[in-house]
């Protein structure tokens, strides 16, 4: 058994001469001091009622805040009683501590977003930050707590992006997020899992399936015979998407942070992976060969191709934000490539490593090979790169039987 009671705790004098006063536990014999926030005179202490006496000049205000919390304790060891749940003196008093913070649900992401960007997670952090800009619009900037994410909720954000055209994809994401946020809560007591919404809305009801992204063959030859003006982001663009293709598919994160030092004098390239931070080592193809030797002649410093700067971008959210620009900026350039080479696909740096992967399906070779080659943990996520392919396949193979 454990018990509450309120205290002066007259162990410790403050700056101000004052003593803190103290909500006391006392489990398996043993006492346990938390914080009411407060402190006060031994002179003006009512030892009897252990309440500030009536001649305290904020009495009334104290004894609410004190009676507050002694019943915020009272109430959490009955449940946790009750649950006949197992707890330490410090968990009770980390427990008691959180559910007086009333954390809101922007407030708490705020503080997993820098705890995000301390741990240099920088990609996970921007999730959340878009996950706050989108609450942020549904609520009309209005913050809200974690009882008020119920079932209710959910449906209505979810009409709102309907509404809106968010392709369910980026509804996935979104509310997959919200899910680890509010399973964050929980840990921390400041969400119940009791009431978790996420019990009865199903995230997996969105069709998150990989669109067709992969383009032929043939097409790839067409952007590779486009005669652009070198030296231009243009040219760099075409060589940055050729070179994804011609090594494996390797994504365009990879790309950037490429140095000469990952290039062997016999041919080899030997990276790791940003996504899954797995050791790659492709076997470079004449195509992806000549592309370097042109960045070997014009391009001056550590990174082989033109994007990033080390004496400008020095930390990893620096690296993080300038690879986002980057990005952004060659996929607009694919867009007048694809126009260009006469290619009606909608072309992005993804396409690279699509194509890849399909042109090898088509070639024949097994999809564990693929799978190897493009440094996936398993088959099955090679084979959502090549559903469409197969599905292409699949009824190019009926037509035999008109």
């Amino acid at each position: 058994m454990a018990s509450i009671d309120v205290l002066l705790y007259t162990s410790k004098v403050l700056k101000n001469g004052e003593h803190p006063i103290m909500v006391r536990l006392i489990k398996d014999r043993k006492p346990k001091y938390i914080s009411v926030g407060m402190s006060c005179s031994k002179a003006m202490w009512d030892d009897k009622k252990n309440l500030p006496a009536k001649k305290h000049p904020l009495a009334t205000e104290m004894i609410i805040k004190i009676e507050k919390t002694k019943t915020d304790a009272r109430r959490l060891l009955m449940q946790l009683e009750d649950e006949k749940a197992s707890f330490t003196a410090e968990e009770f008093t980390k427990k008691l501590k959180n559910q007086s913070k009333r954390i809101t649900v922007l407030q708490f992401l705020d503080e997993v977003i820098t705890d995000l960007m301390k741990a240099d997670k920088v990609g996970n952090a921007n999730v959340h930050k878009n996950l706050k800009k989108v609450l942020e619009r549904f609520r009309n900037q209005k913050d809200f707590t974690f009882s008020e994410l119920d079932g209710s909720f959910l449906r209505r954000f979810e009409q709102d992006f309907r509404e809106r055209g968010v392709s369910e994809v980026s509804m996935s994401v979104h509310f997959r997020t919200l899910r680890a946020l509010y399973n964050r809560a929980v840990v921390v007591d400041f969400a119940k899992k009791e009431a978790d919404p996420f019990v009865d809305y199903k995230i997996s009801k969105f069709n998150t399936k990989t669109q067709k992204r992969a383009i032929k063959k043939e097409d790839i030859v067409k952007i590779a015979s486009l005669k652009i003006e070198k030296g231009t982001r243009l040219y760099d663009s075409q060589n940055t998407f050729l070179f994804s293709y011609y090594c494996s598919g390797i994504n365009i994160s990879d790309i950037i942070e490429l140095e000469w030092t990952n290039i062997s004098p016999d041919g080899l390239m030997e990276y790791e992976r940003n996504k899954t931070h797995q050791r790659q080592v492709v076997q470079l193809l004449p195509p992806a060969k000549e592309i370097l030797a042109y960045y070997q002649k014009y391009n001056v410093g550590d990174y082989i191709f033109p994007y990033l700067d080390k004496s400008k971008h020095k930390t990893i959210p620096q690296i993080t934000n300038r690879i986002k620009k980057v990005t952004k900026q060659i996929n607009q350039d694919l867009k007048v490539l694809a126009e260009m080479a006469g290619i009606e696909a909608n072309l992005t740096t993804y396409v690279a490593r699509h194509t890849f992967a399909t042109v090898l399906k088509r070639s024949g070779v097994e999809i564990s090979k693929i799978s190897e080659l493009m440094g996936h943990e398993s088959e099955k996520v090679t084979k959502v790169y090549l559903d469409s392919f197969e599905n292409d396949e699949l009824y190019e193979a009926t037509l035999n039987l008109l």
